[in-house]
């Protein structure tokens, strides 16, 4: 889900299941900052059956926690915040985000998440741009 945000960078959300990695939980549960000062983050992509996919890669700063989601919920408007740097990735865990399916119910969530500053245009997502031809 998308918050754009005029004259500040917006944010992404990522809803991710975290119910068997509780070692992500306790991390995202543990940070207060916004954005983190402990995680960054990269965005990439992959093909799975002939479709993109997009790519997310959590790194905690300094070394340790490594996680990589993929989505194919790819719309040009995301396309486009990603490729906006910097932008802001709020990674929310599943649980948090429960049955919130529209900004307005997202939005008062958003405490539960951990923000990531993502600060690097990602060459492959702007291949995906290219290649679906509607920019």
């Amino acid at each position: 889900m998308l918050f754009p945000r005029q004259d500040e960078p917006s944010v992404i959300v990522l809803v991710v299941d975290d119910s068997a990695d509780h070692e992500i939980t306790a991390r995202v549960a543990s940070e207060g900052n916004v954005p983190s000062e402990h995680f960054g983050g990269v965005w990439g992509t992959g093909r799975r059956d002939g479709c993109w996919l997009l790519a997310f890669q959590l790194i905690e700063l300094g070394g340790g926690v490594e996680r990589k989601w993929f989505t194919d919920n790819i719309y040009r408007e995301l396309l486009g915040a990603i490729l906006e740097v910097p932008h802001y990735l709020a990674l929310m865990p599943s649980e948090i985000a429960g049955d919130a399916r529209t900004r307005d119910d997202v939005l008062p969530r958003l405490g539960g998440a951990l923000f990531v500053q993502v600060d690097h245009r990602s060459p492959q997502v702007e291949r995906v741009l290219a290649a679906r031809g509607d920019t």
